[in-house]
């Protein structure tokens, strides 16, 4: 329920003091604290070392011999596909270490994606390139930016001296 006064904006819209700033979409961010992404991104992490190094069977073609800095990251740069998805449930039943059951990686299949993509692009093009690919699939980045086209209406209502709701 609001509380404090009513305040209206410029656009008309109706806020409440007293409460700080709520958002009008509240997204959540993605979330990696859980124990089992904890060790996906650890695991994910010494997969990509192995991979990058040429020494996973089949996929040769991932190793990187050197660094690539200011690539123009495209979306079919290291793809993520059945057989490295393989090779990596195939790591993760031959390293107990890791604490990560096939069960808790086919529970989390997409973050592993993520994360192994993460780890190779970074490898092929450094950290800027990494980012790209964290941004690509950031829940909040991807809602503001669905978002966009109700920001630039209000805008525009605004500069109109249009009223909101």
């Amino acid at each position: 329920p609001p509380v404090g006064p009513a305040i209206t904006t410029a656009a008309g819209r109706v806020f409440y003091g007293g409460g700080g700033i709520t958002p009008d979409i509240d997204v959540k961010p993605l979330d990696i604290t859980t124990p089992a992404r904890q060790r996906l991104f650890e695991a994910a992490f010494f997969f990509a070392r192995e991979l990058t190094a040429g020494l996973i069977p089949a996929l040769e073609n991932y190793r990187i011999n050197e660094t690539q800095f200011g690539h123009a990251l495209r979306p079919t740069d290291y793809p993520i596909n059945d057989r490295v998805i393989e090779a990596f449930r195939n790591f993760v039943r031959r390293t107990p270490e890791l604490e990560l059951t096939p069960a808790q990686l086919e529970a989390e299949l997409d973050y592993a994606r993520l994360r192994l993509r993460d780890d190779l692009v970074t490898a092929a093009y450094g950290n800027e390139a990494g980012g790209r690919v964290l941004l690509e699939n950031d829940p909040q980045l991807l809602r503001a930016i669905d978002a966009l086209p109700e920001a630039k209406r209000l805008a525009e209502n605004i500069g109109n001296g249009s009223s909101v709701n």
